[in-house]
């Protein structure tokens, strides 16, 4: 295992080159949502359902939105979409497993980190946080999210090594209305529960830390070992010939 991450590392080397700059957005972008969520966070307690949604976003998709060109999908060959550095790692001899792990180390690297740093500094400068939730609770709350960053936010790695998708007008108005969907299950959630999703991941957090971090764990755990495979399935099926 140690070998493959480090000739996965290796072969990631072009990718975090390009990406570099775009690491200083990342973080701005993060510490001016920190800003946000804090002087934010008494309007979640009036039904406010903005911060939800893009708490939500930003822990699914927040590691793709500042990627350069070279590095978003595309569509090399008929109906299929990939990464197109990932295309030229598949026509090296590496091991379909390597290709993979590097799409997730690289994915990893360009989230959790971040993610980290949102909850440092959200602990740190939000009173009304740790009034709130102790550390062992705040501990158990930043885990919620980090675990949901994983099996969820692993949900936009297997296009990276290929996925068919049909363009269409039917899948794009298709798509549309999920992301809609979802929008309006997260807007409505508090009228309905009392509490917004993040209220909720705050109160398991302070009723149950341990319990709540450890499924949560669990859960990453699976998440990953589920896409990753799901990754490995995609490869054998996508034709870049």
């Amino acid at each position: 295992m140690q070998k493959d991450i480090k000739r996965a590392l290796q072969i990631m080397k072009p990718e975090l080159k390009i990406l570099r700059i775009s690491y200083f957005w990342i973080f701005l972008f993060y510490t001016l949502y920190t800003i946000l969520f804090i002087f934010g966070i008494d309007a979640q307690k009036n039904r406010f359902a903005g911060l939800d949604i893009f708490f939500v976003m930003l822990f699914i998709f927040g590691p793709l939105w500042f990627r350069p060109k070279e590095l978003q999908i595309q569509k090399p060959n008929g109906d299929v979409w990939a990464s197109p550095l990932t295309i030229m790692n598949l026509q090296l001899p590496i091991k379909r497993n390597i290709i993979v792990l590097k799409s997730i180390i690289f994915y990893f690297l360009g989230s959790f980190p971040f993610q980290l740093y949102m909850f440092v500094i959200l602990y740190s400068f939000s009173p009304e946080i740790r009034t709130e939730l102790d550390l062992i609770s705040y501990l158990s709350f930043a885990i919620i999210w980090l675990s949901f960053g994983i099996y969820f936010g692993f949900s936009s790695l297997p296009i990276e090594v290929g996925y068919k998708m049909k363009s269409s007008v039917l899948n794009t108005i298709l798509s549309l209305l999920l992301l809609g969907a979802i929008v309006v299950i997260i807007i409505v959630f508090p009228f309905y529960f009392t509490y917004g999703i993040v209220e909720w991941t705050i109160i398991f957090a302070i009723k149950w830390p341990i319990i709540s971090a450890v499924i949560s764990i669990f859960a990453a755990i699976i998440g990953y070992y589920y896409w990753k495979n799901k990754m490995l399935k995609l490869i054998k099926q996508a034709d870049f010939q």
